[in-house]
């Protein structure tokens, strides 16, 4: 009877209205962070995309030798400049990352091996901030560095002390590549009032160096213990030869013409015995080709070579001679090795004689021997001496493989990121 007259008691409609009024606000705010929230993470995820990609394009910048030059105001404005139009090129002008906080985060590795890009932006309320929800603010981070090169200064002897010496103001130089010997020796590099610089110095034996002010070391803790590295070069042949075109005595400048009009179909290249270059007051050509020394020294005496370009000189033989290149001879011009072919990347090669020896090759008498391709000999040492330099050729590749390598007297190697198969030169890569 008294439900009768007052159905409100038990008709419920009317109380879950009122529950379904109080809570609509709150639903609707849930809501509206659901789909705001949801537009964040596209946001934070987009972020990263452009802090990777502005860290890609800044980690390039730490090959720009001229920017460490610069003061560290214009430094921080164009790893800045590179990083921000990297980041909104990767996202189309900025789009869906949330408004960007500028000038964005950039911090370079003193040794500039590594640079960090840190983006920050205000993420984009379309909803939730009218119920006070306030947007987040999103941060990622990326850090590009240098891809280790492999190395480019490279002694092959397994067992050799001091198969990598540098001494009495000697230097030996890796630009953007790395100084390698495989012997397992104590003192397998030495080091002694003189400079020994790359991206990385190691060995499988261990370093010493001496005492001296003089010295400059560069890293300046070598690796010692370390896996050998591989012969770039042990599978390769030259092209097998027969006769001789010129016997041993012929001089140079009786065989040459400017340039020598070198043609494989006719095969005048091949010398037997020693042969020398220069010395006869007139400067010697070569035309691209490949040029045989069968069992004798190839020697340059004060020779100005002015045009050899895509060229290889070839030690070979049951016993190969040596490259000896003397008295303050120099080069008005680059000399390059081939592009392609058998004996592609490689100016200088030097077999290995039958008994698996060959003699130590050197430049001495303040050579001057500016070139692009590798130094190659797996048997013979290589000996730099008396202010002799051997330097790479302005915006190419060199590098040096023998059996030993020494540098004294003020003599020097500068090899630079050899594209020989060496060891390619440092190259950005993202690292977290």
């Amino acid at each position: 009877m008294l439900s009768s007259r007052f159905p409100f008691r038990t008709d419920r409609r009317a109380g879950l209205s009122i529950l379904v009024a109080l809570m609509l606000p709150a639903m609707i705010a849930a809501g509206a962070l659901v789909l705001d929230g949801g537009l964040w993470l596209i946001e934070r995820a987009r972020l990263q995309i452009a802090a990777d990609a502005a860290a890609n394009g800044a980690g390039y910048l730490l090959t720009v030798t001229s920017l460490q030059a610069q003061s560290a105001a214009q430094q921080a404005a164009t790893f800045q400049a590179v990083a921000l139009a990297e980041a909104q090129g990767a996202t189309g002008g900025g789009k869906l990352i949330g408004t960007l906080v500028t000038p964005i985060g950039v911090a370079v590795a003193s040794d500039w091996s590594r640079v960090t890009v840190t983006l920050t932006a205000q993420a984009t309320g379309v909803l939730a901030s009218a119920f006070g929800i306030s947007p987040p603010r999103l941060t990622a981070t990326a850090t590009d560095g240098l891809k280790p090169a492999g190395a480019c200064v490279l002694a092959l002897n397994g067992t050799a002390a001091d198969a990598i010496d540098v001494n009495n103001m000697g230097a030996i130089r890796a630009n953007g590549c790395g100084i390698f010997a495989n012997s397992s020796a104590a003192g397998a590099i030495y080091l002694n009032s003189g400079t020994l610089s790359g991206t990385t110095v190691g060995t499988v034996g261990t370093f010493d160096k001496s005492n001296s002010g003089s010295n400059t070391l560069s890293p300046a803790s070598p690796t010692d213990g370390a896996a050998p590295v591989s012969n770039p070069f042990a599978s390769l042949s030259p092209p097998t030869i027969s006769g001789c075109d010129w016997p041993s005595g012929t001089s140079f400048s009786a065989w040459k013409s400017t340039p020598y009009a070198f043609s494989p179909s006719n095969n005048t290249n091949v010398f037997c015995g020693n042969t020398t270059i220069g010395g006869n007051g007139s400067t010697d050509t070569f035309a691209p080709g490949v040029y045989y020394v069968v069992n004798g020294n190839l020697v340059f005496n004060n020779a100005t070579v002015t045009q050899a370009q895509g060229v290889t000189f070839v030690l070979t033989g049951s016993s190969p001679g040596a490259l000896q290149w003397t008295n303050y001879s120099n080069t008005n011009t680059n000399m390059t090795a081939p592009t392609s072919g058998t004996t592609a990347g490689i100016l200088f090669w030097q077999e290995c004689g039958s008994g698996g020896t060959s003699p130590a090759n050197s430049l001495a008498g303040g050579s001057s021997l500016v070139v692009a391709g590798a130094f190659y000999a797996p048997c013979g040492a290589l000996n730099m001496s008396n202010n002799a330099q051997f330097t790479t050729a302005t915006g190419q590749s060199m590098s040096v493989i023998a059996n030993t390598i020494s540098a004294v007297g003020s003599a020097g190697i500068s090899a630079t990121s050899a594209s020989t198969g060496t060891g390619a030169a440092n190259r950005p890569r993202l690292t977290q």
